[in-house]
Parts: C-alpha cells; sequence; structure tokens
C-alpha cells in the first residue's frame, strides 16, 4: 500500500507572481517619479538668477609648527 504524501508538491507559481506584481510596481512608481521630477524641473523659472559664489572663509592662523 502506497503512503500518502504528507505535503503536496509546492509549486513556485504564487513566488513568482508575487515578484512579477513587486517589480511591476517599482517600475510604475519609478515612472511617475520621473514625470513628477521632469514637471518639476519645467516648471523652473528661467529668469531665475544664478547662485552667487560663494566666498571661501578666511584661512586659519598659522602657528608657525612645521609638520614632518
Amino acid at each position: 500500500m502506497p503512503v500518502p504524501a504528507l505535503l503536496p508538491v509546492a509549486s513556485d507559481a504564487p513566488l513568482f507572481l508575487h515578484l512579477a506584481g513587486s517589480l511591476a510596481f517599482v517600475a510604475a512608481a519609478g515612472r511617475g517619479i520621473g514625470w513628477a521630477l521632469d514637471a518639476w524641473v519645467r516648471r523652473a523659472p528661467e529668469t531665475a538668477s544664478p547662485a552667487e559664489p560663494e566666498h571661501p572663509a578666511d584661512l586659519p592662523p598659522q602657528s608657525g609648527a612645521r609638520i614632518r
């Protein structure tokens, strides 16, 4: 008399479906973020003045000691 299997043969289909759904969600979210950033950059005013260059900070006073 054959012994019945305790568990049915596991299928990888749910794993692959979950993986495919996750990848589709990430792709859609990435596309949406890209569209939003593109629209945000296009809304930047054309007359915006460029940022002024920063002036370097004054150098700290030197002690005169030499590093060898």
